[in-house]
This record gives structure tokens, sequence and C-alpha cells, in this order.
């Protein structure tokens, strides 16, 4: 979605954040496939990293940069009780995902609303050769206890076409730490949106 003429190309990609948060957990439990379908899992972990995979059989960008650029505004939606939130730009190759490479300042987003909060972090999108290329990932971690800014649609595990796809990683990643574990679950939209300025 582009915005003002002022903008022109500047784009908000992730979620519209049209839909309320529905969960009531944090770090401390996740939403994993069992063998009746989906269950609330203990994690034992007290800070968590999550990123938005777009939805199944949609052209919709979820996480990954689309060029150079800077990340200069993030949005996120939450419930009545939640946890403080720090930007994370993971960085990755095709079938490899993700080490953090820089986070954003941490930030309490307000109850039951909609929290903006303007960043100026550069991210990058590489081709290296054909075939091979690097690229940063938008992601947020939250780093204390509270609730995610999460959306369960009521249809993990069934892959219905257009359900959205998040990947979560327990606990929080770390910069420079090869996370390759991160846990995907359908039917479970990230509640961030994060606007890129091209460069």
């Amino acid at each position: 979605m582009l915005l003002a003429a002022g903008a022109a190309r500047a784009a908000n990609f992730g979620s519209t954040l049209a839909n309320a948060p529905n969960t009531t957990f944090g770090c401390e439990a996740a939403i994993i496939l069992g063998a009746g379908g989906p269950v609330l899992a203990p994690t034992g972990q007290t800070t968590c990293t999550f990123r938005d995979l777009g939805d199944l059989n949609r052209l919709r960008i979820g996480s990954l940069v689309p060029a150079n650029g800077r990340i200069t505004r993030i949005r996120v939606r939450s419930g009545p009780n939640p946890a403080p939130l720090q930007l994370t730009i993971l960085t990755g190759s095709p079938g490899l995902c993700c080490t953090a490479r820089r986070f954003g300042k941490v930030f309490q987003p307000r109850p039951n609303a909609i929290t903006t909060q303007k960043v100026n972090i550069p991210v990058k999108r590489v081709l290296h050769r054909p075939g091979l290329q690097t690229f940063d990932v938008v992601g947020i971690s939250a780093v204390g206890p509270g609730t995610l800014p999460l959306f369960y649609q009521g249809t993990g595990g069934t892959f219905a076409d257009g359900s959205a796809l998040t990947q979560q990683w327990f606990p929080v990643t770390a910069i420079g730490d090869p996370r390759v574990e991160g846990y995907t679950m359908d039917g479970l939209e990230l509640l961030l949106q994060w606007t890129f300025q091209r460069r």
C-alpha cells in the first residue's frame, strides 16, 4: 500500500492491523500442532521473537525487505496487557533464517490500541550472484511479561488458503546467533506493520 505523494517511494508491509488481538499468552507459551490439532504449549521462556511469513497462496510481503532501504515506522496492535517489544532486524539467505542483526529501542505498547513508533533502521537485500542472495527480515521481539500482538484465526493445522503464517523463536534471537529452529504456525497473524523507504 503506497503512502502519500510526499513519500511516494514508501510502502507499508506486514499486517493490515484490521484484526484485534485475541490471544492471552506471552512468551511463556506457544500455539503448536498437537496430535489432535492446535494446543497451547509451555515454552519455559520469558522472551521470544516473531516474524510474519505472509498468507498461504497470496502475494503479500510479510517480513522480507523488498530492496535496500530503511524501516521508518512500525505499528503494533496490542491487547489489554501487552509485553514490552523491540523491533528486530534479522538476516538470512534462501533456506536459512534467521540471525539477528540489529535491534530497535524497547518500547511499551499502549493497551487495547495501535502503537506507532518512528524508527530509522537501514535494511538490505543483496544479490551476490545468480542463486545467492542475502536479505533482511523484519520481526518483533517480546522482552518481558505480557501478551503478544497475535490474532489466532482458528484455522491452525488446516493450512487453509489465505491463512496467515507466523514463525516464532524461543528465547529471543541474539545478534550473530544463527537460529534455524523457528517454529511456523498457520492461522496465526502477527499484528505488526512496517513502513519501508527504498534507498
